[in-house]
């Protein structure tokens, strides 16, 4: 938790403040200074995109392996999107706020993919995780004789 000093601009009116979370799902409250109740919360969801991290840079790490010799790789913004019509977990170039692109992080670690929930209203708990979808691999090990596994979408 941070703290911050502050001295009231206009010390003769009443001593509230309106807290505002700006954003698709935006929250509010109004808070008394006089009586900061830790009930008051404001809610907003934090979504996340799996980025490929060399397709934004260009820059790599150096003991790490070459992804591409192509130039223009480096620069194409590649993050994990899911293909409406055969729900395959591809690489695609990102669009803000598409959904398809957009995942969260659950409370138990897994990666929930956001567009292939419903839309539910920040300011009331978490939808289940029965409802949603996450991120998975298809085979039943990571790597099987040798060959990579693709990624998928499944039930928790």
């Amino acid at each position: 938790m941070t703290s911050l000093d502050y001295a009231w601009d206009e010390p003769i009116l009443p001593p509230f403040i309106m807290l505002t979370v700006k954003g698709a799902g935006s929250s509010e409250i109004i808070c008394s200074m006089n009586d900061f109740q830790d009930s008051k919360q404001l809610y907003y969801e934090n979504f996340i995109y799996i980025a490929a991290s060399y397709t934004f840079s260009g820059s790599q790490e150096p003991s790490a392996r070459p992804v591409a010799s192509n130039k223009d790789a480096a620069y194409a913004e590649l993050v994990l999107d899911v293909s409406p019509k055969t729900q395959r977990v591809i690489l695609k170039k990102k669009e803000p706020g598409k959904r398809s692109q957009l995942w969260r992080m659950t409370g138990t670690g897994m990666l929930c993919h956001e567009g292939s929930s419903v839309p539910h209203n920040p300011h009331k708990p978490s939808q289940s995780l029965d409802s949603c979808m996450i991120l998975d691999i298809a085979g039943l090990a990571a790597v099987t004789d040798n060959r990579y596994e693709p990624l998928m979408l499944r039930k928790p």
